[in-house]
């Protein structure tokens, strides 16, 4: 029974249609889940653009813990085979996953102590008639304090979760641009301040050293008092290196070195933040430890803060070796709170990737000559970050080929520039789709499909000149752009191109699979806009469709 009227559900798709801004939407998605009382909070995780991580967009919870939600938000979750976490697996297996005390494993067991809960549910964020051939953008994860969480209370999250799934699809992909676009503009001032750090670290030659220039950038840069620099050695996370900006502090640094002597932190999650962050390979922030500290927390965790006294904002980052973590870098403040942006913790994971290949270079007796070769590449990234960053927003992930919207500058470029041509050699279009797709992908599986569709775009590459742009216009559709090419010229390419697809076949998991595309094309003609080219070229592809598929025709 459908625990929403058809009045409530069109007075809600109204307000969520209001919106293609992810936040807003996810923020009005938690409004409908706290207005049912049913649960005591919840995670919202979202997949990364990589598709390799859930992150935790959206936090609540309730009582006591309430001021962790801002620790929690951003928090990234690898989506590993062998994943133990409940989120992760729930989307992995596409389904809920539900665990108490009596089922949970003895991390969920550990987890559910620490959080006083009776019941964890995480769901996939899709409705579950559709959850083995719909896109899934995350899951969402239940929290119980008292009871269990029933079957009525999954129904009504299902039915919820079905009118939030395409919208929140929508503004996902929407964030994703977005990201692209702002890690693209942020990416020259980033590298004009870390280049003059490398140039910098040019003179380092010894361990000390290395700590003593990095914690001195750190301090210039972010407002933090103290830098704790933490190294794995045997097995245990060992402090090499306490440094404060102000000698005020000093007696704290000193009994905290002192303290660590004796107490390093152990590769468990369990043994304090430092050690969760080494084990996570991901940052940890607590903008306000006074307001947490109250929490339970561990003795070496719980010792750190009676011996600083009092400590505000506290930041942990792990310092890496080839994307691997081989130690962690440690931010406390202790007067102010301090706000850290994602452009700083951008700049901080660069300098503790770029601190992990020094501390490296150092134990291998090699600094200076691979210190010169480390400062080398890292110029090269830097130089060919604002081009990754280019190619990553117009180019498509997995035919390799340009994007969309990529497809949409170019052509519009190519007629603006095609009308100033007072000799005008020809500007023709192609838009390709591979016949009956979807009878492909449900009679061979959606990886076979993937296969088939970067073979094709292969094919597509193979025949295009150097003045061409391929591109994937979306789902099996690809769009051709030709430059000094008539109908007679566009005609010929688009059958050699046929012929060589339905000639080809690809090696998949079902053994080698072959199809066939339709091809609809068009030349330019007298004051041409896009939509009008475009507008042929897809009548011309409806054609060859109507006429039997397999085939070109010419409009």
């Amino acid at each position: 029974m459908a625990y929403y009227s058809i009045a409530d559900k069109c007075s809600l798709l109204e307000k969520i249609n209001s919106t293609i801004e992810l936040t807003s939407l996810l923020n009005l998605f938690g409004e409908q889940i706290e207005k049912l009382g049913l649960l005591d909070g919840y995670l919202i995780n979202l997949i990364d653009a990589t598709e390799t991580s859930l992150i935790s967009w959206k936090v609540h919870f309730i009582g006591e813990y309430q001021s962790l939600e801002n620790t929690y938000a951003g928090y990234k979750v690898a989506l590993a085979p062998d994943a133990s976490n409940l989120s992760a697996r729930a989307y992995l297996q596409r389904q809920t996953i539900q665990a108490d005390i009596a089922n949970a494993t003895d991390e969920v067991k550990r987890l559910l102590g620490l959080w006083k809960l009776e019941d964890i549910a995480v769901i996939p964020l899709m409705p579950a008639e559709e959850r083995q051939t719909a896109k899934l953008p995350g899951t969402i994860a239940l929290l119980k304090q008292h009871g269990k969480i029933d079957q009525e209370t999954l129904d009504i999250l299902d039915e919820l979760i079905g009118l939030f799934h395409a919208p929140l699809c929508n503004a996902q992909e929407y964030a994703f641009l977005k990201d692209y676009q702002s890690r693209f503009e942020a990416a020259a001032a980033e590298q004009s301040r870390f280049l003059q750090f490398i140039v910098e670290m040019n003179n380092m030659t010894a361990p000390e050293r290395i700590y003593d220039m990095f914690s001195g950038e750190l301090f210039h840069k972010l407002s933090f008092d103290m830098v704790g620099f933490f190294l794995l050695e045997n097995e245990v996370l060992i402090s090499k290196k306490i440094s404060i900006i102000n000698h005020r502090y000093e007696t704290r640094r000193a009994k905290w070195e002192q303290f660590l002597l004796h107490h390093p932190y152990q590769q468990n999650t369990t043994d304090g933040g430092i050690s969760h962050t080494f084990m996570r390979n991901t940052h940890l922030l607590f903008p306000d430890v006074q307001k947490i500290k109250h929490l339970p927390m561990s003795a070496n965790d719980q010792a750190t803060l009676k011996i600083l006294g009092s400590v505000r904002t506290l930041l942990m980052v792990p310092i890496r070796y080839q994307n691997e973590p081989i130690g962690v870098l440690t931010f406390f403040t202790f007067a102010d709170t301090v706000d850290i942006s994602e452009s700083d913790l951008s700049l901080l994971n660069n300098l503790s990737a770029f601190l992990g290949t020094a501390i490296i270079n150092g134990r291998n007796y090699l600094l200076n000559l691979e210190q010169h070769r480390e400062i080398e590449r890292l110029n090269m990234i830097l130089q060919d970050k604002v081009k990754e960053l280019a190619e990553q927003a117009a180019t498509d992930k997995l035919t390799g080929l340009f994007n969309f919207r990529t497809f949409e500058l170019e052509l519009n470029r190519r007629i603006n520039e095609f009308e100033r041509q007072t000799d005008k050699n020809g500007l023709s279009i192609a838009i390709i789709d591979i016949d009956h797709f979807k009878k492909f992908n449900d009679t061979y599986g959606h990886n076979a499909g993937n296969i088939v569709l970067a073979g094709v775009a292969r094919e597509i590459g193979k025949l295009v000149r150097k003045m061409d742009l391929a591109c994937r216009y979306g789902g099996e559709e690809f769009v051709v752009i030709l430059a000094k090419c008539d109908p007679e010229g566009i005609r010929v390419f688009a059958e050699r191109m046929r012929m060589a697809i339905a000639a080809t076949e690809f090696e998949t998991d079902a053994g080698k699979l072959s199809v066939t595309v339709s091809i609809g094309c068009t030349s330019h003609q007298l004051q041409d806009t896009y939509d009008s080219l475009f507008k042929r070229a897809d009548q011309a592809l409806y054609r060859a469709k109507e006429n039997g598929r397999n085939r070109v025709e010419l409009i």
